[in-house]
């Protein structure tokens, strides 16, 4: 444990001060930002009606927008920008032979990973709730003072918290396939591509409403658009899909990390 902690924090001093931190920061702000001029441009459409949270409404039609397209290009962007600064450096070879084990090398890059995501989707929370914040303080009629954000207390389904850990689970296989083809791959644009390409796909067939689209890892994020929770479970079929996809290419590239790559 002592060996994967000081593995962690030595990955950690790696990215301190490369662009992946900046990517998460302003990742996180783009699209609250955005969204929060265009609210302000068109405000009357937006107003909520009497008596109605806004902030359910609000959430939604901002993390459409996190969702579609912007997402899954961001999780790649910034894996490829993680593993590239070993490719970069060329020193794969310098890490295996330090006396920590490749199983510890491996879940430490993965934490730092996760970490990252996770500080994403936390920024992206506070920026979203910022914004509701100066709206109602620019005009009280959006209501945003009056109501408060449904997190997990009212209802598991219907709140923020319960959206965003689904959303999380949305790009694991993503993120799965991307860690493995970025210690696989040393061309930085190459994975890139990919994973455009990959994003491209899912659009055109979320756009033809495909039913074979909940089988797609890059597809999982768009079907969080509009999400309507199933009623009779948790999860839905193209979030199982995607923890499965996550399990899988997790075991895969564990061993192929761990006894056939050298970097």
């Amino acid at each position: 444990m002592n060996e994967l902690i000081i593995s962690y924090r030595v990955e950690f001093k790696k990215i301190k001060n490369s662009f992946a931190i900046w990517l998460v920061v302003l990742g996180a702000a783009f699209i609250p930002f955005f969204f929060l001029l265009n609210i302000i441009y068109q405000w009357k459409d937006y107003l909520p009606h009497a008596g109605v949270n806004p902030w359910n409404e609000y959430f939604r039609k901002g993390f459409n927008g996190v969702h579609f397209f912007f997402l899954p290009l961001l999780i790649v962007l910034l894996i490829a920008l993680l593993l590239n600064i070993e490719h970069k450096s060329n020193t794969w070879k310098h890490i295996f032979v330090l006396p920590i084990s490749k199983t510890k090398i491996f879940f430490s890059k993965y934490l730092i990973l996760i970490s990252l995501i996770l500080m994403f989707y936390t920024l992206m929370l506070i920026f979203f709730l910022s914004g509701g914040l100066l709206l109602s303080l620019w005009k009280s009629e959006f209501n945003f003072l009056i109501f408060k954000p449904t997190y997990f207390y009212h209802s598991v389904e219907s709140g923020i918290g319960s959206f965003m850990v689904k959303s999380f689970i949305s790009v694991l296989g993503l993120m799965a396939i991307h860690f493995w083809l970025s210690f696989r791959l040393k061309n930085l644009f190459l994975n890139i591509g990919i994973g455009l390409a990959g994003a491209v796909i899912a659009v055109s067939m979320f756009i033809g409403h495909w039913e074979s689209i909940i089988y797609l890892p890059y597809a999982s994020p768009l079907l969080m658009c509009n999400f309507i929770p199933d009623a009779h479970r948790y999860l839905s079929d193209f979030l199982i899909n995607s923890l499965i996809c996550f399990v899988i290419i997790f075991i895969l590239s564990y061993i192929d990390f761990t006894r056939i790559f050298k970097g």
